[in-house]
């Protein structure tokens, strides 16, 4: 059944491990920084029961009496997909423009789970039922409206080497101990978004796997306060460098909080795991659930590249040069930057794929990586037209502190006043777009070019995707077909699209 904000927030404060800057948090919910992160996650539980989205947000199953979330509906067409990438996009403007993320990557992976699992039902060892483990943790988590981290990326130690290569075999998270109750594991997981402040975790592998990586290859879920788990936070730097209600977090809502996510020796039931010592499903599962991961990081990057053609129209207005011929160019290089990844979001739904097994809707992976790679490849350039609109006041304005001074608000209305008479207006906009550049620059410049798989990733998966036989053909028509090498060596053939 849908949960309440409250309850949420009140279900965080069960002894859970987590650190911040070296100290111990008895309470992430009232926390000076962890507070904001926790209640960016409790606003998707206040807008299933409240507000324009409640209706999209609420889906009645069938086989259930309650209703539950709509991101936890598997999709099952076309159109199912799309319903989701307009829900998450909807729900990404309805937290100004921040991605809310505990719903839509929990369902990310759960879907990739029962895809896997539904072809390698012998993965979680022999005599297991892998699939109906992964089913009945989706029931769980939908039924009991569960906010869902998952924890993927291992710190990886020498990445030129592979898990059983590493000196230190805890650089990936690995099993160590089975018995009659379940596995015992070993490692830590790096940023790890939104960790300390969610109900649970779910853990999947993050690359290919060999037999000899066997003890490497493992999935499972845990609750965020099993002993032995530490989350160990970055320092939210936005949020302590916000000093003042017209700064910061409580204008844009920008708290996402990552950690190092280490297990000491967690015991997991063996209810709660999905894949044991099986490569091939190991690695079946980093790449399904990436496909999925993308199409929701392109659904809600649009969104969010949305506040930034706002923002850049509005400020350029403000300063009177909208009408600017390079201005003018500026915003369409942010439109370009938003509408690529609409149409690729809308594309990778139409081109769905249903999965014979599951009867799942997966997206197709030419569209959702053509998309991601544009998102990533581009994201600093769209931050650059934002500048250009907006000059440089957009890091050199005065502070809120200042305006809330009546010796100098007069001075920034009057000196900040531009196309319109309203400086305190254009003053306001300038804090926005700092918070943007400056406050949460340094952290969107790395995290929007590597989160959801990097650029490298993405060119992966589209030449794995893309089927060159219709362009191949063409040239063969025109110069003939390739003779082959005298040694018997073939060239590569085209790959079909998966």
């Amino acid at each position: 059944m849908l949960r309440t904000a409250q309850a949420f927030l009140e279900s965080l404060r069960d002894g859970r491990e987590v650190y911040y800057r070296g100290q111990r948090v008895e309470d992430v919910t009232a926390h000076p920084v962890l507070a904001y992160p926790a209640r960016h996650n409790a606003r998707i539980f206040q807008m299933a029961l409240e507000g324009p989205l409640a209706g999209a947000l609420c889906w009645q199953a069938p086989q259930w009496q309650e209703p539950a979330c709509r991101l936890y509906q598997p999709p099952k067409s076309a159109q199912d997909l799309l319903q989701r990438h307009e829900l998450i996009a909807a729900t990404t403007r309805h937290c100004r423009g921040v991605f809310n993320i505990c719903k839509v990557i929990g369902s990310d992976a759960i879907f990739a789970l029962l895809s896997v699992t539904a072809r390698h039902q012998e993965a979680a060892g022999a005599g297991a039922d892998a699939h109906r483990r992964a089913l009945a943790y989706w029931e769980h988590a939908a039924r009991r409206d569960l906010a869902l981290a998952v924890a993927q990326t291992d710190v990886k130690g020498n990445r030129s080497l592979r898990p059983h290569q590493q000196p230190d075999p805890d650089h990936y998270v690995r099993v160590v101990r089975v018995d009659s109750e379940g596995i015992v594991v070993r490692g830590a997981k790096a940023h790890i978004t939104q960790a300390p402040v969610v109900d649970e975790l779910l853990v999947i592998p993050s690359r290919a796997m060999q037999e000899e990586d066997a003890d490497w290859a493992v999935a499972f879920a845990v609750p965020v306060n099993a002993p032995g788990l530490r989350l160990i936070c970055r320092p939210m730097l936005e949020v302590e460098g916000a000093r003042h209600p017209l700064e910061g977090p409580r204008v844009l809502a920008a708290c996402l909080v990552e950690a190092l996510v280490v297990f000491d020796d967690v015991r997991v039931p063996w209810e709660r795991v999905f894949v044991l010592r099986h490569p091939r499903a190991a690695t079946e599962l980093a790449t399904t659930f990436a496909l999925w991961h993308r199409f929701s990081a392109i659904s809600y990057r649009a969104a969010m590249a949305e506040l930034l053609i706002g923002l850049a129209a509005e400020v350029a207005r403000a300063n009177g040069v909208e009408g600017k011929s390079h201005i003018r160019r500026q915003l369409v290089d942010l439109i370009l930057y938003c509408e690529l990844q609409r149409m690729a979001a809308h594309q990778a739904a139409s081109r769905a794929r249903v999965d014979p097994l599951t009867g799942l809707a997966l997206p197709d992976p030419l569209a959702t990586n053509l998309g991601k790679l544009y998102s990533n490849a581009h994201y600093l350039q769209a931050v650059q037209a934002l500048v250009d609109c907006a000059g440089g006041l957009a890091v050199t304005a005065p502070s809120g502190h200042d305006y809330d001074s009546p010796a100098l608000r007069p001075y920034i209305d009057k000196y900040l006043a531009g196309a319109d008479a309203d400086g305190g207006r254009r003053f306001r906009l300038f804090l926005a777009i700092r918070e943007l550049v400056g406050l949460l620059g340094g952290l969107e410049s790395v995290t929007m070019v590597h989160a959801e798989g990097s650029v490298e990733a993405s060119v992966i998966e589209i030449l794995r995707s893309y089927d060159l036989g219709p362009a191949l053909e063409q040239v063969r028509e025109l110069v003939g077909p390739p003779a082959a090498p005298a040694d018997g060596f073939q060239p590569p053939t085209a790959r079909s699209r998966s």
